[in-house]
C-alpha cells in the first residue's frame, strides 16, 4: 500500500499547476452518456481512480469505452441495450455510481432497474430518499430489497414538479438525468447550481436537451424523444485548484494556478484574501501571492456559491499556522473533521464541537506518522506535513489518489520535498 513520506517544513512553494478537469464534473457526464444513442466524446477528462472505477462501472452495463490519457479524451458508445443491474462492488467504492440511476430511468422507464446502496460513508450520511422522492414525481415506483433499489415505472416518466428539501448536488443531477427524456415538462425547484452541474446542464443542452432555468434555483425540463450524440470540454476542477492555493497559503509561497475559472472559487478567494494573502485572478488563472500580517477567520460553509464543504479540510490545514482563534462551522457532512485528529498529532490545536472547528493557530507543527480516512483530508494532512519541522509518513493515500490527478508530480513541481514508497 502506497505511503507518501514528505519533509518539512517547505517554504515558500513556487511554480505553476496545470487544473485537471473536475472528477466531480467528470462522472455524472460520464452517467449521462447512457442517455445516448451512439458516441459521447469527453475532453480534459482527470485519470484519476474514481473515473477509472466509474469507467468499469459503464462497462460492466455494456457501454464501450475508449480512453487515450495523454490526450486526456474518453469516447463513451452506447450503441448497445445496456444491463440495468449496478452492482454493489462498484458502488461501494465510488458512491457516484448512484448517478447512473438516473439515466437508465430515463432511458428504460419500464424496465425493472436494479442499482446497489453504496452503503455508510466516512464523511456521514448521504442520503438517496430525494433522489427516489424525484424520480417518484415523475411517475416511478420503487422499492429496497437486499441491498437494492428496484425503480420502474409502467406507465412511461412523465413530466410533472418536485421541489428539492434541501440543496444536494447528486440528486440534482439525478433528477435531471431521468427527466431529459420523460414525457411533457418537468419542473425542478431548488436545485444545486454547482458549476459541475451547470457543467452537465450546458452539456446537455448541447446535445439536443431542453433544460431552461426559470430563476436561480428553479428549472423546467421539455422531455425530447432521443439523444444521439455529444461532445464536451469539463471544466477544471476547482477543487483541485484551492487544494494548490492552500500549498501556497501554508508556505507563504508564490503559485500560479492554470486552467481553472476563478469565479469558481468567489468564496474561497474571499477567504485567502481576509487571511492578508494578494490573489490576482484572469479569465482562466489565479495567482497567488503570500501575505505579510496574516488574520484569522470565520467560515461557514454551505452550498455554491458559499463556502465549499469540500474545500473545508484544505483551509482547515492552513489555519492550524495563522495565529490567533479561527472557527468552522460545516453545515453539509456530519463528519467532515476527520484531518483534525491527524493535525493535532502534528502539533495542531484544533478541538471539535458538534459541526465546528475552532484553531488557535501554532508558530510551529511538527512531523508524524499520519493516516489519511477520505480524499479530503488526505490533502489536508498533506498540507500539514508541507508545514511541520521534520519527515511525516502518511498511510492510505489512496484515498487522495481517488480525485487528485498526478498528485505527487504536481507537488514536486512547485518545490515540495515529497516522495511514495510501498
Amino acid at each position: 500500500m502506497k505511503k507518501f513520506i514528505i519533509k518539512g517544513p517547505n517554504n515558500a512553494a513556487k511554480g505553476e499547476v496545470n487544473i485537471s478537469g473536475a472528477k466531480n464534473s467528470c462522472l455524472p457526464l460520464m452517467a449521462a452518456s447512457i442517455l445516448f444513442n451512439n458516441k459521447v466524446i469527453l475532453k480534459n477528462v482527470p485519470f484519476v481512480k474514481d473515473v477509472y472505477t466509474m469507467k468499469d462501472l459503464l462497462v460492466s452495463l455494456g457501454a464501450n469505452v475508449d480512453v487515450s490519457e495523454s490526450e486526456k479524451i474518453m469516447i463513451i458508445n452506447n450503441k448497445k441495450k445496456h444491463k440495468l443491474i449496478v452492482p454493489y462492488k462498484l458502488v461501494s467504492t465510488m458512491r457516484a455510481g448512484v448517478l447512473t440511476m438516473g439515466p437508465l430511468l430515463s432511458r428504460y422507464p419500464q424496465k425493472k432497474i436494479k442499482v446497489a446502496l453504496g452503503g455508510g460513508c466516512a464523511l456521514g450520511v448521504r442520503d438517496t430518499n430525494w433522489h427516489l422522492a424525484g424520480f417518484k414525481s415523475l411517475g416511478a415506483n420503487f422499492d429496497l430489497d437486499k441491498g437494492y433499489v428496484n425503480i420502474s415505472s409502467k406507465k412511461g416518466l412523465i413530466g410533472s414538479r418536485y421541489k428539492f428539501p434541501k440543496v444536494t448536488v447528486t440528486g440534482t443531477s439525478n433528477v435531471i438525468m431521468a427527466s431529459i427524456l420523460a414525457k411533457g415538462t418537468h419542473y425542478i425547484k431548488n436545485i444545486s447550481i454547482e458549476p459541475e452541474v451547470i457543467d452537465l446542464i450546458n452539456f446537455l443542452n448541447s446535445s439536443g436537451a431542453n433544460i431552461k432555468f426559470l430563476g436561480k434555483r428553479t428549472i423546467k425540463i421539455r422531455g425530447v424523444k432521443e439523444l444521439i450524440s455529444g461532445t464536451h470540454k469539463i471544466i477544471g476542477d476547482r477543487i483541485e485548484a484551492f487544494s494548490y492555493l492552500c500549498v501556497g497559503a501554508i508556505t507563504n509561497g508564490k503559485i500560479l494556478i492554470k486552467n481553472i475559472n476563478p469565479k469558481f472559487l468567489k468564496s474561497e478567494i474571499s477567504i485567502l484574501k481576509k487571511i492578508g494573502h494578494k490573489i490576482e485572478t484572469k479569465e482562466n488563472s489565479i495567482n497567488f501571492l503570500p501575505g505579510k500580517k496574516l488574520k484569522n477567520v470565520n467560515i461557514k460553509t454551505g452550498p455554491y456559491p458559499n463556502f465549499a464543504t469540500d474545500n473545508m479540510p484544505s483551509i482547515l490545514a492552513v489555519l492550524t499556522t495563522v495565529q490567533g482563534k479561527s472557527v468552522i462551522q460545516e453545515t453539509i457532512f456530519s463528519n467532515r473533521f476527520m484531518a483534525a485528529p491527524e493535525l493535532n498529532r502534528m502539533g495542531a490545536k484544533i478541538s471539535i464541537k458538534k459541526n465546528k472547528a475552532i484553531i488557535i493557530g501554532q508558530k510551529k507543527l511538527k512531523s508524524a506518522d499520519c493516516i489519511s480516512s477520505d480524499l479530503r483530508s488526505t490533502f489536508s494532512i498533506i498540507l500539514g506535513a508541507i508545514a511541520a519541522k521534520g519527515t511525516s509518513t502518511i498511510s492510505r493515500i489512496y484515498h487522495g489518489l481517488r480525485g487528485y490527478y498526478n498528485l505527487e508530480l504536481k507537488l514536486k513541481t512547485i518545490g515540495i520535498k515529497i516522495t511514495s514508497k510501498k
